[in-house]
């Protein structure tokens, strides 16, 4: 390669890196604690904040008698059977205040008589803050869905994915001599070097998976609507199933064998897990069907899911579900399932919160090698001062890296302490 091209290559990479790096820092350590988000909320919670296990042969009864005691529920209704993530209650609900939007959470069970026991709860949501975390980098403004870090996140992940291609580009003259080497004996710089270059070619098919699908995530919106309006054009990209008339009393949701029994019938591995009732009641009536299906491409980072009219478990919304979804359906699944790890259980969640630090230290790594590089040696005789711009990306280096990982830290605890104090 040309001296010239390849110093072009790494102006490229040095500041699509010092560009992204910090922000991909906070969403790369914020997402390797998001793997095991649901154990996180479990865990936080104080024993005083659950409600006792019961079979699975009483939750059809649990769910109708909560129905009938509290009206509301109907509104979002979740169940989580023995076998979920999730072990505060077997039936939650969540009731949204519709001047402050704040949400008030309950919680139901059946004691060993039989009779219902529920109750106004605080949940632990430590880790949907790590997730939101994650998804945005702590960057203000929006909504949940529309939040203005993931649209900067898309963005980064842009410059990030550049970043990697022209780091491949300008380490692959030399790859055979620099793949694992880790001078200590040379100057400082060409020990970081070499920890860098490590680190990104171990990882490179993940940091290829993150960038790419991180970009889809952010502005899957925007392409949805291109795709519409070049491909489908007047004809629906997804097909929705037709309103169903069916009684809708509370006595004519079908029991949970049955809805087990129309899942197995398309998807004969699909082990249920959990199911979320939502417009319980109105012509909107919805359930989402969630369950284990291993080793498979699935959407979520744990559970492959359907979408059902709870009175009837018709056909329904079948594209999250891998034998039926389709062509169109696995390439989102797949979308979902590479970012997730959501295909081999625990053992690839690990691999991934392994593979997120491993990233922050790659993005810390290569800040390190632009200081090295620019700041000024010491004199034995005076101090040097350094420039600016060393002294700044120093100290958000520094900065943004310790308060991170600090403030991570500092905010399970207080989750876990929150818990212990409402007792």
């Amino acid at each position: 390669m040309k001296l010239e091209n390849y110093k072009n290559y790494q102006n490229i990479h040095i500041w699509t890196g010092i560009l992204s790096g910090l922000l991909l820092y906070i969403c790369f350590v914020a997402g390797a604690f998001t793997m095991f988000k649901a154990p996180l909320n479990t865990w936080a919670l104080h024993q005083e904040h659950t409600l006792p296990p019961i079979a699975e042969t009483q939750y059809d009864t649990l769910i109708k008698k909560v129905l009938q005691a509290h009206p509301e529920a109907s509104a979002q209704l979740s169940v989580y059977l023995p076998n979920a993530m999730p072990k505060h209650a077997p039936v939650q609900w969540v009731i949204e205040d519709e001047d402050t939007h704040q949400h008030t959470y309950w919680q139901a069970s059946l004691d060993k008589d039989g009779a219902l026991i529920s109750r106004n709860t605080s949940l632990s949501e430590i880790g949907d803050f790590l997730d939101h975390l994650h998804r945005t980098a702590g960057i203000p403004g929006g909504d949940e869905h529309d939040a203005v870090g993931i649209y900067v996140m898309g963005i980064v992940c842009v410059l990030y994915f550049v970043a990697i291609v022209s780091g491949l580009v300008i380490f692959l003259p030399t790859w055979v001599k620099d793949l694992f080497a880790l001078r200590k004996n040379k100057k400082g710089k060409r020990f970081w070097v070499d920890f860098h270059n490590i680190l990104g070619i171990s990882a490179l098919p993940f940091h290829i998976i993150i960038a790419v699908t991180t970009f889809v995530f952010a502005y899957h919106d925007i392409l949805y609507g291109g795709l519409q309006t070049a491909v489908y054009q007047d004809k629906p990209m997804f097909n929705r199933p037709a309103p169903i008339e069916a009684d809708r009393g509370i006595e004519n949701l079908l029991s949970i064998s049955v809805l087990e029994d129309k899942i197995t019938a398309t998807e004969p591995d699909f082990k249920l897990t959990e199911l979320n009732f939502s417009g319980l009641g109105t012509p909107r009536a919805r359930l989402i069907m969630g369950g284990e299906l291993v080793g498979e491409i699935i959407r979520g980072p744990y559970y492959a899911y359907w979408v059902t009219v709870p009175y009837t478990a018709s056909a329904g919304y079948t594209a999250m579900l891998p034998s039926v979804s389709g062509i169109p359906g696995k390439v989102v699944n797949s979308f979902f399932t590479l970012h997730f790890g959501g295909f081999g259980e625990s053992f690839i969640h690990w691999i991934y919160f392994a593979m997120g630090l491993s990233g922050c230290l790659l993005f810390l790594s290569g800040n390190i090698i632009w200081i090295e590089s620019r700041r000024k040696k010491m004199s034995t005789s005076q101090a040097v001062k350094q420039p600016a711009s060393v002294r700044v990306l120093s100290r958000l280096t520094v900065g943004v890296c310790a308060g991170t990982f600090i403030g991570i830290g500092l905010s399970v605890i207080a989750a876990k302490q929150a818990s212990h104090s409402q007792n």
